[in-house]
């Protein structure tokens, strides 16, 4: 039962000594932005295998530009609207209980920096970080500001790939800034620190993944090497039936706040005296 499972992680969490999250594209589906997989979606529209490499996008905005607008200005209207879910703010609420030490996603949103954790792995990037294609330069930026360029960009006529590249973040060097996310064919980032924590972790707390994209969805099986006890919530079937401890088919936003509750109750009866 679901009240019998809410109790079970409850119980692990509150006992944790360093516990860590791993979260999918699921926990942000629940802020409005669609997976890969949503049917009806922009990548139902758009081919990823074609607009998701460096060159593939490039190409593409090229010989289509208007498209590529069409395609940019969907994907700013989603991000503008995405904030962070009680399932983000529950891992926020770990964290100031000092359970928590890191999250390690493979979503590019930044949504649980801005939610407010502080220690995040993110193997596939992120999209407001901005890196030199000649130097290697970084930065990240703030959200609204690059969103903000963008649209200026989108909404103007006639509209030019160049103009979209003038108009984002410009390096020292005077190479070209890119967007500093993972994309098809290339290597994953921070793999090495998340499959550290893992393996220190004694709970890893597994959120919205369908568990098929690789080497990323190796970071629970690296935990459960070290004896990490697995907690699954995920709407949809167990990602990780054969490693997983308690697993919750439900929402993260749903469930969150329950077992948050819980744990807390669970922490004041710890603390309170003979």
């Amino acid at each position: 039962m679901l009240e019998d499972a809410i109790e079970s992680a409850a119980q692990i969490i509150a006992n944790a000594n360093y516990a860590m999250a791993y979260t999918g594209a699921g926990i942000s589906a629940e802020s409005g932005i669609p997976t890969f997989r949503d049917p009806g979606g922009i990548w139902d529209r758009f081919d990823p295998e074609e607009v998701g490499s460096p060159g593939g996008i490039m190409g593409f905005a090229m010989q289509h530009p208007e498209r590529i607008r069409d395609f940019l200005m969907e994907s700013l209207a989603t991000f503008e609207k995405a904030d962070p879910n009680p399932g983000h703010y529950g891992l926020v609420e770990l964290e100031e209980m000092g359970i928590l030490k890191s999250v390690v996603t493979q979503n590019i949103d930044d949504l649980h920096a801005i939610a407010g954790n502080t220690r995040v792995y993110e193997v596939h990037g992120n999209l407001y970080r901005f890196r030199c294609t000649s130097c290697d330069w970084m930065e990240k930026f703030d959200r609204e500001e690059i969103l903000g360029k963008v649209k200026g960009v989108l909404n103007q006529e006639p509209f030019s790939i160049q103009g979209l590249l003038e108009g984002l973040p410009q390096c020292d060097c005077s190479g070209i800034m890119r967007p500093d996310v993972v994309m098809f064919g290339e290597e994953v980032q921070q793999l090495a620190k998340s499959y550290a924590e893992a393996q220190r972790a004694d709970v890893i707390i597994v959120l919205g993944t369908s568990g098929v994209v690789w080497p990323a969805a190796g970071v629970p099986y690296e935990g459960k090497k070290s004896r990490s006890k697995i907690i699954e919530i995920n709407p949809t079937e167990s990602a990780f039936q054969d490693i997983t401890d308690v697993y919750i088919k439900d929402l993260s936003g749903k469930v969150m706040p329950k077992i948050i509750e819980r744990v807390r109750d669970l922490l004041d009866e710890g603390r309170s005296p003979e």
